[in-house]
């Protein structure tokens, strides 16, 4: 709220207090003198209506601050939405669900412990993002580019991740998490990743004898076209 803002809802509470006194006072007299009715009557007006008053303006007050959050959150989702580019970004407090983050790059981007599930994240490049304890159940995750993110903790259970390249990802043996996941022949995980990780997910399309649900890097076809970073 702008500092007018406080200073005038000070002002109000001010007025406020002088009102409810004034309405208490005239309470006081009506039980000890009843012989001063009009005066009583105003009094008793006058507390009222500047209490009624102050109810008035501290909720046009308060409703004209959550209008005013309302346009800047709306203001900063839209910037989101229809940018291509946006490194070191990080949600903040601001709520993501629904957004599409789809062949974004949001290299180094801040996602601890964000809500993605059932994010459209297809083709996104997350190269350095700290994805540590995220949520990204179910998401659309088919060609995003993980390189050197951080996953510890992470839950990817039910997520597609067909072409989603994991190479120097950062994998926590107990924590990540892929169970039912859906990869393909193109998935390219991580080198030292645990078999049983492998294991847990749905196999799309395999066709080959190499690393099942996918290849380890080096060995990648990422890697071998020369392009590690995708």
């Amino acid at each position: 709220m702008p500092d007018t803002g406080w200073a005038l809802l000070g002002v109000l509470i001010f007025l406020g207090i002088l009102g409810a006194a004034g309405a208490l006072f005239a309470w006081r007299m009506a039980v000890r003198e009843p012989e001063r009715e009009p005066r009583i009557e105003v009094l008793a007006g006058i507390g009222g209506g500047l209490i009624t008053g102050i109810a008035v303006g501290v909720s046009a007050l308060f409703l004209e601050q959550a209008l005013g959050e309302s346009q800047k959150y709306a203001a900063w989702r839209a910037n989101v939405e229809i940018a291509a580019s946006i490194p070191g970004f990080t949600p903040g407090d601001h709520d993501i669900a629904g957004i599409n983050f789809s062949a974004k790059a949001l290299h180094n981007a801040d996602l601890r412990g964000a809500d993605l599930r059932n994010a459209q994240l297809r083709d996104t490049d997350l190269t350095g993002a700290d994805l540590s304890g995220a949520e990204l159940q179910g998401a659309n995750l088919i060609g995003a580019n993980f390189y050197e993110a951080n996953l510890t903790g992470a839950h990817l259970d039910g997520a597609e991740l067909q072409s989603a390249n994991l190479t120097r990802a950062i994998i926590d043996d107990e924590g990540t998490t892929f169970h039912g996941a859906t990869v393909d022949k193109s998935t390219c995980w991580p080198d030292g990743v645990m078999q049983e990780k492998v294991d847990s997910v749905v196999v799309r399309n395999e066709g080959h004898d190499a690393f099942r649900g996918g290849e380890r890097a080096p060995d990648c076809t990422l890697w071998k076209n020369g392009d590690r970073t995708r």
